[in-house]
C-alpha cells in the first residue's frame, strides 16, 4: 500500500516539476540582459526541481518492493559510465579523482547502477567548488570489494548537508543491504565525508579496461599499466 502510493506521487508530482523547470529554462532565455541576480535565482530554480526529482527516484528505491536478483555487475564501468556523461554534458571531467581497479561483483544490476550514482551524486553535491570528490574500488582478500568515497565540503568543521542528502544515504543503504553488501559511513574533520561500501565479489573474472580506457582516452590521459592503491583526499 505504501509502496503504491508513492509510485502515485511521484507520477503526479514529476509533471508540476518539469513544468516549473520549462519555465525557468523559458524566463533564462527570455531575460538575456537580466540582472546576474535574476538568472542566478532562476538557476537555482533549476537545481531545487533537479534535486526534488533526486528525492523521489531516492524513495521509490528505499520503498520498492522489486525482487533483488544478483547478477555479475562491473562497477568500474558504471563509474566511468557516469563521469563520461558528466564529461560529455558539461565538457568537463567533474573534478572527480578515480582510482578504479576491482574485479566485479555480486550485485543486481540496476540496484547496482542506482546505488553507485548515488554515491556519486551525493558526493558531488557535498563537495566545495574547487575541491574534487573521489571514488576508488579495489579488490580485498575474502571475495570482497571496497567501493570507497570520499569528499571535502564547505561548511568550515562540519559539513554542510544539502536537501535530500539524508534520503540519499539511507537510499545507498537499503541498496547495499539487499545485496548483502555494507554501508560504513566516516565522518572526518574538517568537513569530510568518507563511504566505505563491502560487496561480495562475484564467482568470475571479468575486467571493466574497454570502459576505462574509453574514458581515459576522451580526457587524453594515458591508461595505467597496473592499479594503484586508492588516493588518499
Amino acid at each position: 500500500m505504501k509502496e503504491t502510493l508513492l509510485v502515485n506521487l511521484a507520477h503526479e508530482l514529476r509533471q508540476p516539476l518539469s513544468t516549473i523547470e520549462s519555465i525557468a529554462y523559458y524566463l533564462e532565455l527570455s531575460l538575456p540582459q537580466a540582472d546576474p541576480r535574476v538568472k542566478e535565482q532562476l538557476t537555482r530554480v533549476r537545481q531545487m526541481v533537479e534535486q526534488s526529482g533526486w528525492m523521489i527516484e531516492d524513495a521509490l528505491a528505499i520503498e520498492s518492493g522489486v525482487e533483488t536478483r544478483p547478477e555479475i555487475v562491473d562497477l568500474d564501468e558504471i563509474v566511468t559510465e557516469y563521469v563520461l556523461e558528466q564529461w560529455q554534458q558539461e565538457g568537463s571531467r567533474g573534478g572527480w579523482n578515480l582510482d578504479l581497479s576491482a574485479s566485479p561483483v555480486l550485485f543486481d544490476v540496476r540496484q547496482g547502477q542506482r546505488m553507485v550514482r548515488a554515491v556519486m551524486r551525493l558526493m558531488r553535491e557535498l563537495a566545495m567548488t574547487g575541491t574534487a570528490a573521489g571514488i576508488a574500488t579495489r579488490s580485498l582478500p575474502g571475495g570482497v570489494v571496497l567501493l570507497r568515497a570520499w569528499c571535502a565540503g564547505s561548511g568550515g568543521e562540519d559539513l554542510e548537508w544539502p536537501a535530500g542528502a539524508q534520503l540519499t544515504l539511507d537510499c545507498i543503504e537499503r541498496l547495499a543491504e539487499r545485496n548483502a553488501a555494507s554501508v560504513f559511513r566516516n565522518l572526518l574533520k574538517p568537513a569530510r565525508l568518507e563511504l566505505l561500501i563491502e560487496i561480495p565479489a562475484a564467482p568470475l573474472a571479468m575486467t571493466a579496461e574497454p570502459a576505462r580506457l574509453e574514458v581515459l582516452a576522451a580526457f587524453g590521459e594515458a591508461a595505467p599499466t597496473e592499479p594503484a592503491a586508492p588516493n588518499t583526499p
